[in-house]
């Protein structure tokens, strides 16, 4: 039976759009619904709505469904078949000539260019019904794995030109609105198809492909679409260009008889639309953005920018998104850079989907990597020693414990911070200025003018003599060093970054602030975006951009506020944590909090249990059986002290699973259960989180000095373990 013969249970309005639709997409008929509407629903005024819309659509469901079983075609799916015969090859190819031949706009090598991709399933091709230019786009091309604008070139075309065609096809594609979502439009990639031997390499800002290498060009890279959303897009597209044929691979012979009883209902396809926009993996993240997040990627700034808000909402995202869009427009080196020192082999590999043309122009290292590498290169000398530091810290505390150690809710740890993110952190040299400064986060324990003097000559003076005599530094002497190095040399030609994006801004040391400003240049114009949420601070201390002589002048500090990581159990198990009720912006401004946040995706599953220390070794291999996770979910513990890694890695690997460590993984490594700590966790979520921690105190106003700063740190521990999980959420409170 042929798409034209058959029969559905549907309502006769569906068939009747059916019907139009195949003609329509045979014949290439673009009829509005003041005409096709006259010939096919004259009598029902409620059905002359814009067949061709209908037409688009029933087309792109055809497709979808054709691709969905991509080795087997409709006719084939009926019958049981499988194989497409070299013949079967032959007739594609001479229906994709013959489709062409009816665009007498193209001149006949460009129409073999496109024939080529008319072969494959699951492609749509839109083509201009003006004649082609070297500075006008051909023809878009839709697929799994992205939008492509095709140029049809001899030679490349001037920067002018290459903005010129970029907005074009940015304009063509905003605001186009696909499943709830947004498709981000600086995600089309420009391609420029060019001759047989022309000496032309892509550069960033575009693709070059000659007619034997484009299909490959386009079908090779990685898959960032769903096939429904590609469909979806290109009838969307298709109906915003009424000057362009919309031409689909699964038109091809093969896919002409079918049996589509059963195929719209439309009920199923809006559950269908519903669950896959519910379950948004990081691909649709890569080309499908929320309203809010499209502004802030778009946004153009002046200088330093910052993103703030609560897990969840997407910063990460969208500065990867921004630094996409960035490299698409301009030339220049981008630098991704965190505290966290895990997290930037996490990152570039989703900006390799997002840019895969712009990495070999951006450099994704963690911010001490990267002041090592700058020192060795500019050939100044350090010498970072971890025994000689631990060394100097035991020679201090011996001096140091007898006072230090009896202030109460303090210890050993307590007062390396002191140095590490107080004293060297801020570039403190003199005692003076140690008076003065104020220990942001670290309130509750008061140190008065003579503690604070105490302080700097028996523990911070003795820890940097033992440093000094021994000729070693620690990682906050690399920080200072390379930002003095800059200050003397700024960064040269073949040494600049045209972009700078910092993520986790909020544990990051005034040093470290100076250091990234210092990199993207260090002027009020620097282009400098630095991400971060004030709620999720895991490290003591802290200080504001304007004290590290940031500007965010004119509006450049931006607020999202929500959340789309975590499902609704989950999110509403995070806001119960108390983890500080007021944040700041990361500059001195009222925050928004993660209590604050609505969900956007329902359902989930979170839950927690009280276990003696003593059998969570049983029980936690347990709970990863009981929660009947999907196949191929990722799964995180998450621990709060580096020793326990190693504990719990042994733990599964002993009960049979797969287990490696967060130090190690870089977003690839699926099927292991990932285990690290709550700072190695930072900036990453996973499908189901299991969080082994104590239960901090509920009422931190009943506490004071050390012991409230102890129960706020373990709070916001908490709330970022917790807020990494998207479906899945269990949480072990251990009491000994």
């Amino acid at each position: 039976m042929t798409l034209h013969e058959m029969k559905s249970p549907r309502t006769e309005a569906n068939r009747t759009a059916l019907h139009a639709g195949a003609r329509c997409w045979k014949y290439g008929d673009r009829m509005t619904a003041a005409t096709r509407g006259r010939q096919s629903v004259r009598s029902d005024p409620t059905r002359s709505t814009d067949i061709r819309s209908a037409c688009l659509r029933i087309r792109c469901q055809l497709c979808w469904y054709s691709t969905h079983y991509s080795s087997t075609s409709c006719t084939e799916l009926a019958s049981g078949g499988g194989s497409m015969p070299n013949i079967h090859r032959e007739r594609v190819a001479r229906w994709a000539e013959r489709t062409l031949a009816e665009q007498r706009q193209l001149t006949p090598e460009q129409r073999r260019f496109l024939a080529g991709l008319l072969t494959v399933r699951g492609w749509h091709v839109l083509v201009d019904s003006g004649s082609p230019m070297p500075d006008r786009i051909a023809a878009y091309a839709l697929g799994r794995t992205g939008v492509f604008a095709l140029v049809f070139a001899d030679t490349l075309p001037s920067s002018a030109d290459v903005l010129k065609i970029r907005g074009e096809a940015e304009r063509t594609f905003a605001r186009l609105v696909v499943g709830g979502a947004q498709f981000v439009p600086h995600s089309v990639d420009v391609v420029l198809l060019m001759p047989r031997g022309a000496r032309a390499t892509s550069d960033g800002r575009y693709l070059v492909a000659d007619e034997a290498g484009f299909v490959e060009t386009l079908t090779r890279r990685e898959k960032r679409m769903r096939a429904e959303r590609v469909s979806e897009l290109a009838a969307t597209a298709a109906e915003k260009l009424p000057t362009h044929r919309c031409l689909c691979a699964d038109d091809a012979p093969e896919a002409e008889t079918i049996d589509a009883g059963g195929l719209f209902d439309q009920a199923d396809l809006r559950e269908e639309a519903r669950s896959a926009a519910l379950a948004r993996p990081f691909s649709d993240w890569m080309t499908f953005l929320d309203p809010d997040q499209v502004s802030l990627v778009h946004a153009t700034f002046t200088g330093p920018a910052r993103f703030s808000g609560p897990a969840g909402t997407g910063k990460s995202v969208v500065a990867l998104q921004r630094m996409a869009h960035f490299a698409k427009r301009n030339p220049g080196r981008l630098l991704f850079t965190t505290f966290v020192k895990s997290l930037p082999a996490y990152h570039e590999r989703g900006f390799a989907q997002i840019a895969p043309h712009a990495g070999g122009r951006a450099e994704f290292t963690g911010l001490h990597a990267w002041a090592m590498a700058f020192l060795d290169r500019r050939g100044v000398v350090f010498r970072l020693n971890d025994k000689a530091v631990d060394a100097a810290f035991a020679t201090s505390w011996q001096g140091a414990r007898g006072v230090l150690g009896r202030v109460e809710g303090t210890d050993h740890g307590y007062w390396q911070d002191e140095i590490n993110r107080v004293i060297k952190g801020r570039g403190i040299t003199d005692l003076e200025s140690y008076k003065r400064v104020q220990r942001v986060g670290r309130e509750g324990i008061s140190l008065r003018s003579t503690r604070r003097e105490f302080v700097w000559n028996h523990w911070y003076q003795p820890y940097q003599e033992v440093l000094d005599a021994r000729r070693a530094h620690d990682f906050n002497d690399v920080i200072s060093l390379a930002v003095d190095e800059l200050r003397a040399r700024p960064l040269d030609s073949t040494e600049a970054y045209a972009m700078v994006v910092v993520d986790e801004v909020q544990d990051f040391t005034l040093r470290q602030l100076q250091l990234v400003h210092q990199i993207a240049g260090g002027g009020p114009d620097a282009q400098l975006l630095l991400v971060g949420d004030g709620q999720q601070q895991v490290y003591a201390g802290g200080c504001t951009l304007s004290e590290a002589g940031i500007p965010l002048a004119g509006g450049r500090g931006r607020v999202l506020r929500t959340n789309y990581r975590n499902r609704e159990a989950v999110l509403r198990y995070s806001q119960r944590i108390e983890a500080g009720n007021t944040v700041d912006d990361l500059d001195g401004g009222a925050g928004v909090i993660l209590r604050d946040s609505d969900p956007t995706l329902p359902d989930g599953r979170a839950a927690d249990v009280h276990v003696p220390r003593r059998d969570i070794d049983g029980l936690l291999p347990r709970a990863l059986r009981d929660a009947h996770l999907p196949p191929g979910a990722e799964i995180a513990v998450i621990v709060n002290w580096p020793s326990e890694v190693t504990r719990y890695l042994r733990v599964l690997r002993r009960a049979g699973f797969k287990a490696v460590s967060l130090e190690n993984y870089d977003g690839s490594q699926v099927e292991a259960v990932k285990v690290g700590t709550v700072r190695r966790a930072k900036g990453m979520d996973f499908a189901a989180v299991f969080h082994i921690t104590e239960e901090p105190p509920t009422d931190l106003d009943a506490l004071s000095g050390g012991a409230r700063d102890r129960a706020e740190m373990l709070a916001r521990q908490l709330l970022v373990a917790t807020s990494r999980a998207r479906d899945y959420l269990w949480v072990a409170y251990l009491s000994d």
